[in-house]
């Protein structure tokens, strides 16, 4: 009787047919030196600033940025872009981090003065290292560098973190009741829209409003047997709050728009004009 062989790699070979997704060798699994730029997972930062750096190794480590404030996280990762081999000292490549004092040398922040070589490791063109992380809260506004063992480095700065320029409100003063419209511009018809404005109401208070047509112009609210419609305010920057309504007219015509602060009389009039829908 004719019996197939069953050795491991024809075994490893009916395996990979059956399961018709395509086959990594074992050997593939346990190489996996370092991970490639598409697994690594950053955290940008809301800012990209670049500065002069002192020699072309410093395009081997790739940051966000090249300013932070104090207190925030750097990261980095080594990456070869060269044809030949980048020589690590150690697996996984370290890292120190230098600053400038005040003779203009560098001293050391961070790691060692000198990295100390274990069991050396390269990249291959295109490899990259880990991502690195480091927190700097308590350091100094300076100039630092990032040392890799791998034979490359890069600058970056440290600030102060900004502080928020207070806003000065001039004094509250007895200032009559006001309500404000932006301009309005051309709405389409059949189109919603909203109309905005300003005033010196309190947050949380009502103004009353009316839409009508431009043939017609009513000198208070309680004429022309329309009901007022009413929008609240929402709190603004020093007593100056803001309001907006929503309106949808169908026929394309002059309108107006009344608004109200607490009577029946009108605070603001803006004229306005709804153009047929393109």
């Amino acid at each position: 009787m004719f019996r197939i062989p069953t050795t491991p790699a024809l075994i490893m070979v009916m395996v990979c047919l059956f399961q018709l997704a395509g086959c990594t060798s074992l050997y593939e699994q346990n190489n996996q030196t370092p991970n490639s730029p598409p697994e690594i997972q950053q955290f940008p930062s809301s800012y990209q600033v670049t500065i002069a750096q002192p020699d072309l190794t410093s395009g081997s480590i790739k940051m966000d940025t090249d300013v932070f404030n104090i207190g925030e996280v750097v990261e980095f990762y080594v990456v070869n872009e060269g044809s030949k081999p980048l020589t690590c000292l150690n697996d996984p490549p370290t890292y120190s981090v230098k600053f400038q004092s005040g003779s203009g040398r560098w001293a050391t922040r961070m790691g060692t003065d000198v990295p100390v070589e274990t069991n050396k490791t390269s990249l291959g063109h295109g490899q990259t290292s880990q991502m690195y992380r480091f927190v700097t809260s308590g350091w100094e506004p300076n100039r630092y560098r990032i040392v890799s063992d791998c034979g490359v480095s890069r600058e970056f700065l440290l600030r102060a973190a900004p502080t928020p320029v207070p806003t000065i409100c001039p004094p509250a003063g007895n200032e009559p009741v006001r309500v404000r419209i932006n301009p309005i511009g051309t709405p389409y018809a059949g189109t919603p829209f909203v109309i905005n404005g300003t005033t010196n109401q309190a947050a949380g208070e009502e103004l009353k409003y009316l839409v009508f047509p431009g043939s017609t112009l009513p000198k208070a609210f309680d004429q022309g047997g329309e009901k007022p419609l009413s929008t609240q305010v929402s709190a603004g920057v020093c007593g100056e709050n803001v309001w907006s309504v929503s309106v949808s007219e169908t026929i394309p015509q002059d309108y107006y728009l009344m608004i109200s602060a607490g009577s029946l009389n009108a605070t603001a009039i803006q004229r306005f004009t709804v153009v047929p829908s393109p």
